[in-house]
């Protein structure tokens, strides 16, 4: 499994900065240029070439070449093949992902915890043709710690600001003994487990408060950013794997696309803030560290099945309260459904839409 963990670059000297912020202008500069250039099929799409062949490039280095050519031609294939995108590709935000022959990590003995030695597109004597090196100051923080064990991958992806560090190790194979769970993901409540427990409660502000903010403004942005944040703290923090050998939860993908034009414009701009991917994806995470197996289950009829008897309709629920109209049995509409989510009666594992898979673990 890989996990990645972000160091801010701000310990930087103001030099350093500036040469690494002109670094990421030619390498822009270039990158748009050579997806020009294939764009327009005055070079080929090929996956490699050859720095002596890469010309338009001749004043930098050899290795930035080969990543600069990599990078437009990965861009270039996606969009090519994406249905509908006919627009030329332009850059305007990006990383640069450096391999150990242009980036070095080396242990620190004052109060850093370690260097970024990184080779610049810039030559330091016209002569020898020396490329300037610069050394950046990294610091540990309470993530990295987490990866102190792990193997650390051969990129390293770099932003002006900041650099992304790519952590391997093996995956635990799956506990044989503990309980099986079922986890409701909630809007109010950002889940509630089988047995009762709530965890993340009045989530909704949250939402209420993103719906707030005018979609693309930096706030909003923040406000995002903030929520994501929230919900791998809440998990991190209040849901005990320990004696726990399965977690179950609903596969709702595409449930906004379906509920679209359903609801009253107020109730979908709040709803839309409701990000169950996330939740989906922060769980299968956790449970891969902590050797629980994940499933997903179909969702149908999961709020609407009286877990004693089980009696099937949908006026067994309203709203937040679950009643069922031929035994009686009474509980919260969330905690019934994470029950049904943990029955066996409800177990048909979903296989599809396995949503670490789209991020290239």
């Amino acid at each position: 499994m890989k996990r990645s963990s972000r160091y801010t670059l701000k310990f930087a000297t103001q030099k350093k900065k500036e040469l690494l912020n002109q670094t990421f202008e030619v390498y822009g500069y270039y990158l748009q240029k050579t997806i020009d250039l294939m764009w327009t099929k005055q070079i080929s799409l090929k996956k490699k070439m050859s720095s002596k062949q890469i010309t338009w490039m001749d004043n930098l280095g050899g290795q930035y070449k080969d990543i600069i050519y990599q990078k437009a031609s990965q861009i270039v294939r996606s969009c090519r093949f994406k249905k509908g995108r006919k627009n030329k590709p332009i850059v305007k935000h990006f990383c640069i992902d450096f391999t150990q022959n242009q980036i070095k990590v080396e242990p620190a003995s004052n109060s850093y915890d370690k260097w970024l030695r990184l080779k610049l597109p810039f030559v330091k004597d016209d002569k020898k043709k020396e490329r300037i090196e610069i050394l950046i100051p990294l610091k540990e923080h309470r993530h990295s710690l987490k990866f102190k064990d792990w193997k650390q991958a051969k990129t390293i992806k770099l932003s002006p600001t900041y650099a992304i560090f790519t952590y391997e190790k093996e995956t635990p194979k799956p506990k044989d003994e503990g309980e099986i769970i079922g986890l409701d993901s909630g809007y109010k409540n950002l889940l509630t487990t089988s047995k009762g427990q709530f965890i993340g409660k009045g989530f909704d502000k949250i939402y209420k408060k993103i719906a707030r903010k005018r979609q693309g403004s930096k706030a909003f942005k923040r406000a995002l950013i903030e929520r994501n944040q929230k919900v791998n703290q809440t998990i991190n923090r209040e849901l005990d794997l320990a004696n726990i050998k399965e977690i179950r939860v609903e596969n709702l993908k595409n449930l906004k696309k379906n509920i679209k034009g359903k609801f009253r414009k107020e109730f979908n701009n709040k709803f839309q803030r409701w990000n169950y991917g996330q939740v989906l994806i922060k769980l299968e995470r956790k449970t891969e560290e902590e050797a629980v197996q994940f499933t997903r289950i179909p969702p149908a009829y999961t709020s609407q099945t009286c877990p004693q008897c089980h009696f099937k309709h949908k006026k067994n629920r309203v709203l937040e309260r679950f009643k069922c109209l031929k035994c009686g049995y009474s509980e919260h509409a969330d905690i019934v459904g994470a029950i049904n989510i943990a029955s066996q009666e409800f177990y048909v594992p979903d296989t599809t839409n396995i949503y670490l898979s789209e991020l290239n673990r």
